[in-house]
């Protein structure tokens, strides 16, 4: 959404309670940057409140920042209370002065004004332990040079968050990112996946879906009419000197080891029933029996899920 030439973009509820849960969880340090300047949905009163149900013990901030969007609060009242992305940090431990958000644009007057398209120069190259992207990566038309960027930022032993739409987010940006972009990109560039999730988004909570990708390759099989959200925690385990174009997973398996992909397509009773009835079902008809099969797959999916309210 855009008021007054911003975008609105940053923590939601659901994405602040995910953060607090994780970096406890993986005790995660600072520095910490984030692409753009992250609202964040909630006081402190409730950030606060969160903190102690996830059995971490919140840090008294130096003084309470608020948030600098006033798009917010013309939508929203209560965001006159909502807290600077900066305080919230300081909050879960990591010193102010270990803050850092990147922008090409001065409405938020971001620590760091730059477009995240261009190649960022040495000064930057393995300074963050922490970067966060939450809204921004999907407006972005060169995804190549933005995900290069913060492989080389990264500090080894860091850690990347995304949190990107992936469907039924038409418009929102240039685009839509299936779960196997991240997966294969960061594999290929040094890393390895701590934690990776395809996010139902529903009326009153989020279900976080655990992704596999060895799994997955072949397909998710989501409801089409629900929002979705992929959400990747990866950790730089390597300093690799070049960027490397990942082949999708799928592709590789293809050239790798065929027998092994056409055994995952046809391993459970509904995927042996499809291939032998996809034979002598008529091709005009395959659009319906598409939606039947897409449908049974749905109700077939048995995966480990936890949820945020």
């Amino acid at each position: 959404m855009v008021l007054e030439g911003r975008i609105f973009m940053g923590l939601s509820v659901r994405d602040v309670k995910y953060v607090i849960k994780t970096v406890n969880k993986h005790k995660i340090k600072g520095p910490v940057l984030t692409l753009g300047n992250q609202d964040i949905y909630a006081t402190s009163e409730q950030v606060i409140k969160w903190m102690e149900d996830y059995n971490c013990k919140p840090s008294v901030p130096s003084s309470i920042e608020y948030s600098t969007s006033a798009s917010t609060v013309k939508v929203n009242e209560e965001a006159k209370r909502y807290i600077h992305a900066k305080t919230f940090f300081e909050m879960l431990g990591i010193p102010a002065d270990q803050y850092y958000d990147i922008d090409k644009f001065d409405f938020d007057k971001p620590k760091i004004l730059f477009d995240m398209q261009d190649e960022v120069d040495e000064k930057l190259s393995n300074s963050f332990n922490f970067i966060i992207d939450s809204g921004t990566l999907e407006h972005i038309f060169d995804i190549k040079q933005v995900l290069s960027n913060i492989v080389k930022m990264t500090k080894l032993n860091g850690y990347v968050l995304h949190i990107i739409p992936t469907h039924n987010f038409v418009n929102h940006g240039f685009y839509q990112c299936s779960p196997t972009l991240l997966d294969d990109f960061y594999k290929a560039s040094g890393f390895e996946i701590a934690e990776s999730h395809v996010v139902e988004i529903k009326q009153f909570y989020s279900r976080f879906y655990k992704y596999n990708q060895e799994q997955d390759y072949l397909g998710m099989y989501l409801s089409p009419g629900k929002r979705y959200v992929s959400v990747f925690l990866v950790q730089k385990i390597i300093e690799q000197a070049k960027i490397v174009n990942p082949d999708q997973y799928l592709y590789s398996m293809l050239v790798k080891k065929p027998d092994s992909v056409r055994e995952t397509f046809n391993k459970t009773f509904i995927d042996k029933l499809t291939s032998f009835l996809r034979k002598i079902v008529p091709i005009k008809l395959h659009g319906v029996f598409f939606g039947i099969w897409q449908m049974m797959k749905r109700l077939e999916d048995k995966r480990e899920y936890f949820d945020i309210g």
